[in-house]
């Protein structure tokens, strides 16, 4: 009967890989490498996800969204964790010491925007939470009220979510979480049903399947919608964190071209700019290039204004986000907890003559120094995820 399962969730997943090859996918080389590696990276998650993690009884977090297991568009200065839960019961979350911790979200989730479920419940943050001496913080996820740290459980949910956040990389702690259910702990984890893995199985393919086609299909039809080189206003987007506004730029540069963003920096705890990729919705590589800049990153003009600069080639500017060669694409900016929402100004500038479209004391970062700081970038990245 597992086997079935398992021959039933592979046939299912070779369906999904012959879909890249359709209408709607890039038909390039790399496109269709990308492709493949988005598939392999959707079904990792969605196996650890439903498979491993999946009981709400023994729930465990899965990390996602790390530079090697990404899709819909993630923040690189986030580590996100999530775990199964039960609606009808109550859960403990903690970590041992918070001290460092910046900033996180901490939410209950229906589910995900492929599945067409949108509902987000009983958000709230890092600082409106009591952290206990040592730096313990506690939280519980029930139906009925508790004191202390409480967040109610919603009939709806299914998921609990912590985003941390890490704007600097180098000293934002990033502790670690443990959930039980009240009730459980200590119990006997059941051993494994054929029909449990059946389950699950048959919930990771339909999970992979409605992610391989949302993501394309809300790029497609963005790029369709927008006009290049333009950025719209930051707004909500269902689905997402009751605090968190975004705006976007679809792009397309020539090799020769750069796309510069200007704007005031915002009043808001964070702030940042993200490339996303068209039909996957990835980060780039974001460990081992620049593909996004964050508040603590960005370098501000002596006028206090922020400028960003798009473009294939190092144009030797700090604020440089890294296309990885794409003739095309989307850049997101993130404001969370913002009080000022400013939209940047974007125009296409010639490479060789951006210098003259910059401030005269705008920094000139050497490629001796770019090396040294991507460098610096892929370790203090993956020392997040130790």
């Amino acid at each position: 009967m597992s086997v079935e399962a398992w021959r039933d969730f592979c046939d299912r997943l070779r369906a999904a890989g012959e879909l890249l090859e359709g209408e709607g996918f890039p038909s390039d080389p790399r496109g269709r490498a990308e492709g493949v590696r988005a598939l392999e990276r959707l079904t990792v998650y969605a196996l650890q996800q439903e498979l491993e993690a999946g009981d709400p009884d023994f729930p465990s977090f899965v990390r996602h969204q790390d530079p090697h297991n990404q899709w819909g568009g993630p923040n690189p200065d986030n580590v996100y964790l999530r775990a199964r839960v039960d609606p009808a019961g109550s859960y403990r979350v903690w970590c041992d010491d918070a001290r460092g911790m910046r900033q996180a979200i901490f939410s209950l989730h229906e589910g995900d925007m492929p599945l067409g479920e949108y509902g987000v419940f009983g958000e709230t943050s890092l600082d409106q939470l009591d952290v206990g001496k040592g730096g313990r913080l506690e939280i519980v996820l029930s139906p009925a009220e508790r004191p202390g740290n409480w967040i109610r459980m919603d009939p709806a949910a299914r998921i609990f979510t912590i985003r941390v956040y890490t704007s600097d990389w180098r000293r934002d702690a990033v502790p670690r979480f443990q959930i039980v259910r009240e009730g459980f702990e200590g119990a006997e984890r059941p051993h494994l049903s054929p029909h449990g893995v059946a389950a699950a199985l048959d919930r990771a393919a339909t999970w992979i399947e409605k992610s391989q086609a949302f993501w394309n299909d809300y790029t497609r039809s963005a790029w369709e919608r927008g006009e290049p080189n333009v950025v719209t206003p930051a707004r909500g987007t269902r689905g997402g964190a009751d605090h968190i506004v975004y705006g976007s730029c679809l792009w397309e540069l020539a090799p020769d071209e750069a796309l510069l963003l200007e704007c005031e920096a915002p009043d808001a705890d964070y702030w940042g700019f993200t490339l996303h990729t068209l039909h996957f919705l990835e980060s780039g590589d974001f460990a081992d290039r620049q593909t996004s800049l964050n508040d603590q990153q960005t370098h501000r003009d002596a006028d206090g204004r922020v400028r960003v600069v798009l473009a294939h080639d190092d144009p030797a500017a700090p604020n440089w986000i890294d296309t990885e060669g794409r003739p095309r694409g989307m850049l997101v900016y993130r404001f969370v907890w913002a009080r000022t929402r400013p939209v940047p100004e974007a125009r296409v500038v010639p490479l060789a003559s951006l210098r003259e479209a910059l401030p005269a004391d705008h920094p000139r970062i050497e490629p001796e120094e770019r090396r040294r700081r991507l460098a610096e970038r892929r370790e203090l990245a993956w020392s997040r995820y130790r």
